[in-house]
């Protein structure tokens, strides 16, 4: 995104467009339309791995770090945490632990955030769908504002990413 925002102003073009990554672009949006409902912004989880350990068992810390990656490729394919177990074992995910328990840590993890008031970057993606989507018009809004989207690496869209980018285009 900071290398799209140069090129642009090494362009010289006035008025420039906003750059940014998904995430970006969703949690300005997002904090928007907070405050537009006089709310504040949920604090952002920093650190994945640390906040997991939250939800784990002592001999399971060790792996905090594999399985935050594990949470994070759920959430990017739209995986609940009932469907979990089943899509892992289909597809043959070598999982830090088995696909049962971490199905178990994913739900504690959601919970986990929620009973903290907190969201983490995929939470933006999903959140920021939920408002287009479901405020007609806070989504007719941010469709008019941004009116052309131009996505680099489209190839690269993970489904939820993709869900965002279907909630920004008219319907």
């Amino acid at each position: 995104a900071t290398e799209l925002e140069q090129r642009i102003g090494a362009l010289g073009i006035h008025d420039a467009p906003t750059a940014g990554t998904f995430h970006g672009v969703a949690f300005a949006q997002l904090r928007s339309w907070w405050a537009d409902r006089g709310r504040v912004a949920p604090r952002l989880v920093q650190h994945k791995a640390s906040f997991i350990r939250r939800v784990l068992r002592p001999d399971e810390v060790p792996h905090a770090l594999a399985i935050s990656h594990e949470v994070d490729w759920a959430a990017a394919r739209l995986v609940t945490p009932d469907a979990y177990s089943t899509t892992a074992r289909r597809l043959g995910r070598r999982t830090p632990l088995p696909p049962d328990r971490l199905a178990e840590v994913i739900e504690a993890y959601t919970l986990e955030k929620r009973r903290r008031g907190v969201v983490d970057f995929d939470d933006l993606l999903s959140l920021c769908t939920q408002a287009l989507v479901g405020d007609r018009a806070f989504g007719e809004a941010q469709r008019w504002r941004y009116r052309h989207v131009f996505v680099d690496e489209f190839q690269d869209l993970n489904p939820l990413q993709f869900r965002l980018l279907r909630a920004w285009l008219p319907p």
